[in-house]
């Protein structure tokens, strides 16, 4: 048996091929649109074709079988731009025999699956459909495997209200997850916002010392080391005027040193700094120089944005773990549905998100974080998401 494949402009000259090289009694036994050569390939469809020659029972008054679309040449007619796959006949043999059994085996394992679909227990669509919601809220790969797990023993197929306790049941097993994160509470006296630009480290400092002032009536004191951005003091100004409270402008770690000796009877001392891109080294070990002035305990929050890709986070807390931070904040969540980030760098860091931020609005527009309150965020699924139980309820 000898197999052979061409790639011809059309039919026609596909047949030419087969009947100069196999003669008129080969057999086409398949054929196909293929992608042209070159960069515009795409722009040129061509056809494969497959032929055979049994060469054992070969008769030469035997036509060429055509297909029904297909038409029988004149004998003398010679393709213009012939383009076929050459080789031996074994060789030839092998390669479409090997196509043949790739072909039957795609097809097995489509069958395979429908089959496995179609014979799936209960408990299998559940927890693929939690399996589809907790990817979908971009959680990572290995917590996604532990809670599946977990609640696969947890929840059994016989429960009368399996749904409903399998959301209870992973709102506890998330909290649990990111409980240790959260084990040394508390505010520092001192506070610095730190992070990358355009996270809104400015507004997030101004909404926390609002409320510290308006709220807790706590004596609160403003500080901003951020001279390189144009309106940065002026914008942190405003703020303090409107909350009432004082604001000191510090150039260098020394006069840092000094404002924070000046206000030694505040509650809180919050400190805004410049945006820095997180692979500029020298501009991150700058905030350093001034860190490291600051009398210990303090909280330095880490700002990240919440519609940064979890990839892109991971990098810019390694980038700013220079500075040793020990807080995280998350802001615009508003302009998000999917919060699977957050739980994915508290579980990878080991440090608590302890405020989010959803808006622009002073002093209103952010919230405290704890375990519980982010497992909630998770399975809510986003402001317009539907919860997990109504996707369970209603797959389609």
């Amino acid at each position: 048996m000898r197999i052979k494949r061409y790639v011809a402009r059309d039919m026609q000259e596909a047949v030419a091929l087969i009947k100069r090289d196999l003669g008129s009694e080969a057999v086409i036994i398949s054929s196909r649109r293929v992608r042209g050569r070159g960069l515009f390939g795409f722009l040129t469809p061509q056809l494969e074709v497959t032929a055979a020659l049994d060469e054992r029972q070969a008769d030469e008054t035997s036509p060429v079988q055509f297909p029904a679309t297909g038409a029988e040449p004149k004998a003398k007619e010679e393709p213009r731009h012939p383009a076929s796959i050459p080789g031996n006949g074994e060789a030839a043999a092998l390669e479409q025999k090997g196509l043949l059994h790739r072909e039957l085996s795609e097809v097995k394992t489509l069958l395979y699956r429908l089959s496995d679909y179609k014979q799936a227990k209960d408990e299998d669509l559940f927890l693929s459909q939690w399996r589809r919601f907790l990817t979908g809220m971009e959680i990572e790969e290995e917590l996604v495997n532990e809670l599946l797990a977990a609640l696969e023993k947890e929840v059994p197929p016989d429960h009368p209200h399996r749904d409903q306790a399998a959301e209870v049941f992973l709102l506890k097993r998330i909290a649990q997850l990111v409980e240790p994160a959260y084990a040394d509470g508390g505010t520092a006296r001192v506070i610095v916002f730190v992070g990358p630009t355009g996270v809104g480290k400015t507004t997030t400092l101004a909404k926390l010392a609002a409320q510290f002032r308006l709220f807790y009536q706590k004596e609160v004191v403003l500080v901003t080391i951020d001279t390189y951005r144009i309106g940065a003091v002026e914008q942190l100004k405003t703020y303090a005027e409107i909350i009432g409270v004082p604001l000191e402008v510090v150039n260098t770690p020394v006069e840092l040193r000094q404002t924070l000796h000046n206000y030694t009877s505040a509650d809180h001392i919050l400190i805004d700094t410049a945006g820095r891109p997180s692979r500029n080294l020298q501009q991150v070990l700058e905030l350093r120089g001034f860190i490291e002035v600051i009398p210990k305990p303090c909280d330095v929050y880490l700002v990240l944005s919440c519609n940064t890709k979890y990839r892109d986070l991971l990098r810019v807390a390694g980038d700013f773990g220079r500075l040793h931070f020990n807080k995280l904040i998350f802001t615009k969540l508003d302009e998000t549905e999917t919060f699977g980030a957050i739980l994915n760098l508290v579980y990878q860091l080991g440090l608590p998100a302890a405020y989010v931020t959803d808006g622009q609005s002073v002093p209103d527009d952010i919230d405290t974080l704890y375990p519980k309150k982010l497992a909630k965020m998770l399975l809510k699924g986003g402001e317009h998401g539907a919860g997990p139980s109504a996707q369970i309820a209603n797959p389609h």
